[in-house]
């Protein structure tokens, strides 16, 4: 059998009375005529089925039934305005939850930037981290397991909205002993006759075919003898002694054992952070995010 459901009105209205114990007093209180409140009342008390209060023409008291429902009534016009308090500030984005994801080498310089301003000026909003390889760009976006990514462009996508908060000017990542450490800066010319370490190449505008656009630019065409999934495990190889490497200039604060680096003057173009999310994602939190990682890169 499906119970009766309560006016919501009838829960204030009860504990106002079941406060004073005066039904005069409370429909003060109420802004509302004795007889009207009395009404109500007795209202509620056919809802339930059972009487709520002991009263004559000179006491009114709470009866055991009354004493239980007071303390639930309690509670549940908390959780009512509790309700309405919530939901505006959700609407506001000030509580909820976002699901970031980022490449490793944003772990150690700018997503703890950004997440420390977020999280303080938004600490009810719970943050789950999510790392995954360049590679992969915006796949964890893509299929919703993710709801904003700190990458460094690859390729475009047009369901795919970013802003950009850092560019970095590239540098040549070189073995702690290679020769072309006795000079303070280099020019791609210099890097010739190198063996290089590169992420993969594939389709469309992407890291490789910049770095490759560099290299035809100054004349000559690279000889890529490894790949690598992303720019730590590239540096990782160039410590190795595989081959030298072009990255952007952040990639040296990974601070990879047995590599050193060189600024790689007269190169037309930088390296891109990004912020990546969905473009039919309105989340207010997302925004947000977005707002406070542009403006912390910017105040860098």
């Amino acid at each position: 059998m499906t119970p009766n459901r309560i006016d919501p009105r009838h829960l204030r209205f009860f504990v106002a009375v079941a406060e004073s114990l005066n039904f005069r007093k409370a429909a003060e209180g109420l802004h509302m005529a004795q007889q009207a409140l009395t009404r109500q009342i007795k209202a509620m008390e056919t809802t339930v089925g059972v009487q709520l209060f002991e009263r004559d023409k000179r006491h009114v008291a709470l009866t055991s039934a009354g004493r239980t429902a007071l303390d639930r009534a309690r509670q549940l016009l908390r959780d009512m305005d509790d309700l309405v308090v919530a939901t505006q500030r959700a609407a506001r984005g000030e509580i909820g939850s976002l699901r970031v994801g980022f490449i490793s080498f944003v772990a150690y310089e700018y997503l703890p930037t950004i997440l420390r301003a977020f999280r303080q000026k938004y600490p009810d909003v719970g943050v789950e981290l999510h790392e995954f390889l360049v590679m992969q760009q915006f796949e964890m976006l893509l299929d919703g397991r993710i709801d904003v990514a700190v990458l460094r462009p690859l390729y475009r996508d047009s369901r795919i909205a970013t802003k950009t908060i850092v560019r970095s000017r590239f540098v040549a990542a070189l073995r702690n002993d290679h020769p072309l450490l006795r000079k303070k800066t280099i020019r791609m010319e210099d890097l010739s006759e190198e063996d290089f370490v590169s992420l993969p190449k594939r389709l469309g505008p992407s890291f490789h075919a910049q770095i490759m656009g560099f290299c035809s630019g100054a004349g000559f065409l690279p000889k890529v003898v490894h790949e690598a999934s992303d720019a730590q495990a590239v540096v990782g190889l160039v410590g190795a002694g595989m081959g030298v490497a072009v990255v952007p200039e952040s990639v040296a604060k990974l601070n990879t054992a047995g590599v050193e680096y060189r600024l790689v003057m007269g190169l037309p173009e930088t390296a891109e952070i990004v912020l990546a999310w969905r473009r039919d994602n309105d989340s207010e939190v997302l925004k947000h995010f977005v707002q406070i990682g542009t403006r912390m890169m910017r105040a860098r």
